[in-house]
């Protein structure tokens, strides 16, 4: 869902202290994490698809006053996952691993019949609160006939906090965050548990919710 590493300055006070790893510790340990996410799925999968967005930490050299040194899509979230993929193209190992990414900012995978959105939820404009601000931009999908809007199922990132939201046939999943904020509790009070976000798909639709 994004943010795997951490290419973002000038947002607050200190943020570069606060990174405790530099650019190329925090590429090469977010690879070796995916590909042991892979690997600790190899064995009971008969296919796997890995996928992701781009997001606003990965953004390349992203400064606080929103200006990035080349383009948004320029993003070291998908960039990991590209890498990846030349790996694993390189080892019949991993023949039933396919990589799927988006050509934009958001990204569509049919699963089990079924249309599933992914964005990192960044790309928002207008609306109040996580829940208005997701909500308006995917009706703004709607309308506009883009391929997201036509998700019976949203995954979001961005937030933080775990959120899910049902109207009618459609669902929106808010991922939880993997790690807390020090900055963002001091000033808003707010934090959430660790986590990630879980969940099985079938033909009749998502079960099994669970953050671990």
């Amino acid at each position: 869902m994004g943010d795997l590493t951490e290419g973002c300055y000038g947002f607050y006070d200190s943020q570069p202290h606060n990174v405790s790893l530099n650019l190329s510790q925090q590429y090469h340990l977010a690879r070796k994490l995916i590909m042991k996410t892979v690997d600790t799925f190899l064995p009971y999968a008969n296919k796997i698809v890995l996928s992701g967005v781009p997001a606003n930490h990965g953004e390349m050299a992203r400064s606080g006053k929103g200006q990035v040194v080349t383009s948004r899509l320029d993003n070291s979230d998908t960039m990991h996952l590209q890498i990846c993929q030349e790996i694993m193209e390189q080892n019949p190992r991993y023949d039933k691993v396919s990589v799927s990414l988006p050509e934009g900012f958001h990204h569509t995978v049919d699963i089990k019949g079924l249309t599933v959105g992914f964005t990192h939820g960044h790309m928002h404009s207008g609306g109040t609160g996580p829940e208005g601000k997701i909500m308006k931009w995917w009706q703004g999908q709607m309308f506009g006939d883009f391929p997201v809007g036509d998700a019976e199922i949203l995954i979001t990132g961005h937030f933080h906090h775990p959120r899910m939201m049902q109207q009618g046939n459609r669902t929106w999943f808010q991922c939880p965050s993997i790690d807390a904020s020090i900055d963002f509790t001091a000033r808003t009070g707010m934090w959430s548990k660790p986590g990630v976000l879980t969940f099985t798909i079938d033909k009749d639709g998502w079960d099994n919710y669970k953050i671990v």
